[in-house]
């Protein structure tokens, strides 16, 4: 058993955690895993995969979609940016409507001042 070492695990056989000897997958069994690295547990004769953070099951399959909880800083700043966002699209808006209205103010003004000539 090379590179062997000793860890504390809990299987789904075994709800209890036990001290076993784990050692390195052999070279066959490199692809065992999708996303982590394969181990061989002695004491259970089976492989086992340490998932890569991001990733769970028992091959390491399946993504994780949230991983840590948003922090108080992130959050705050996206409410600030939003808001930022949300009132220049007002103010945008506000200007474009002002300028219709006086376009169309100066349209009515011309015609009234046509039809005072006849």
């Amino acid at each position: 058993m090379e590179n062997c070492t000793t860890a504390l695990i809990q299987t789904e056989n075994s709800p209890r955690v036990a001290q076993v000897g784990i050692t390195r997958c052999k070279p066959e069994m490199k692809d065992y895993c999708f996303h982590g690295q394969c181990v061989y547990i002695v004491d259970l004769d089976e492989h086992y995969c340490r998932c890569d953070v991001g990733f769970s099951g028992v091959r390491c399959v399946h993504s994780e979609l949230v991983r840590q909880p948003l922090s108080k800083e992130y959050v705050a700043l996206t409410v600030i940016v939003v808001l930022l966002f949300l009132a220049a699209l007002s103010l945008a808006s506000y200007y474009i409507c002002r300028r219709y209205r006086n376009k169309r103010r100066q349209t009515n003004a011309s015609e009234y001042k046509e039809v005072g000539a006849l």
